[in-house]
């Protein structure tokens, strides 16, 4: 009588290739606790669901936790977009954010922190809008000239808050006052940025150059469409709260600039609009602008 063990053989190693297949595709029973995460307001109270106004602020505190492993990621979502993505290395971190309410209807936002190994928390809340019943006043400054960095006699550098003007040995010396400066660049030419931007350092070279600066003011831009009367006619902050944005969304730059164009900026939380009178030249030349601001 024949005995047919290769069959058997052949089944029982299948059973036991699909047994170790099992058990080694098994998850970790034990994977890594997500970070510990807390969202509170500015004066440690309960976040909660509010409303404001668009323009207002609200201050908010994040803390993260790591458990297992250092929090490595955080980010602040803001309709389903990214206004803040931070990347770090870290067991714990705290950070203060200001939320700028817009002018969409409701503003539902999500914190989420990760870490190393991708185990996430998050928290949601939303911002609802109150109508506008007042707008605010602005300050303003019309023409507004600054050189490109290689113009000897009109300087770079501007203070937002009083409209001085400043060369560079100047602005070195008043760092914490400068928000705006003039530079051409042959790929971006004339452009308008802010000290903490992307410059090349021999732009603004020297001891009082850039690179030495240990204050680095830095201003976000959108362009606007709009035409220089809707400009002129601007006396409150409504036109500039109808464009708000999310800070972190905006360019650190306002590139190949020509006269006619517009773009809204924030720094600090206070939003604004400079109007392109007239551009003269490149690297020694002239830009002529118009800024309304909120106060």
């Amino acid at each position: 009588m024949k005995i047919f063990t290769r069959p058997i053989f052949t089944a029982l190693a299948s059973v036991c290739f699909l047994a170790a297949a099992m058990v080694s595709c098994t998850p970790d029973e034990e994977s890594g606790l997500p970070p510990e995460l807390k969202v509170t307001f500015a004066d440690s109270s309960a976040i909660s669901d509010t409303s404001t106004e668009a323009g207002h602020s609200i201050d908010i505190i994040i803390e993260g936790l790591g458990n297992d492993n250092n929090i490595t990621y955080f980010a602040l979502i803001r309709n389903g977009v990214h206004v803040l993505d931070s990347g770090l290395n870290a067991p714990d971190f705290v950070s203060r954010q200001t939320i700028i309410r817009g002018i969409d209807s409701i503003e539902d936002y999500i914190v989420l922190i990760r870490d190393r190994d991708f185990n996430e928390s998050t928290f949601s809340f939303s911002i609802g809008l109150k109508p506008t019943l007042v707008y605010g006043d602005i300050a303003s400054w019309p023409h507004i000239i600054l050189g490109a960095q290689n113009n000897s006699s009109v300087g770079s550098f501007l203070d937002l808050f009083t409209g001085n003007i400043y060369n560079l040995p100047q602005a070195f010396l008043n760092q914490g006052s400068v928000q705006m400066l003039y530079f051409y660049d042959a790929a971006d030419l004339n452009t308008i940025a802010s000290p903490n931007a992307n410059i090349d350092t021999s732009y603004f070279g020297g001891s009082s150059g850039l690179a030495n600066w240990t204050v680095k003011n830095e201003i976000r831009y959108i362009q606007l469409f709009y035409t220089e009367q809707e400009f002129l006619d601007i006396d409150n902050d409504s036109l500039i709260i109808a464009n708000l944005f999310p800070y972190a969304t905006g360019k650190r730059k306002a590139k190949s600039l020509q006269a006619g164009h517009m773009y809204e900026f924030c720094f600090n939380g206070i939003y604004g609009i400079f109007y392109v009178n007239s551009v003269s030249g490149t690297d020694a030349g002239t830009i002529d602008i118009s800024i309304k601001m909120q106060q």
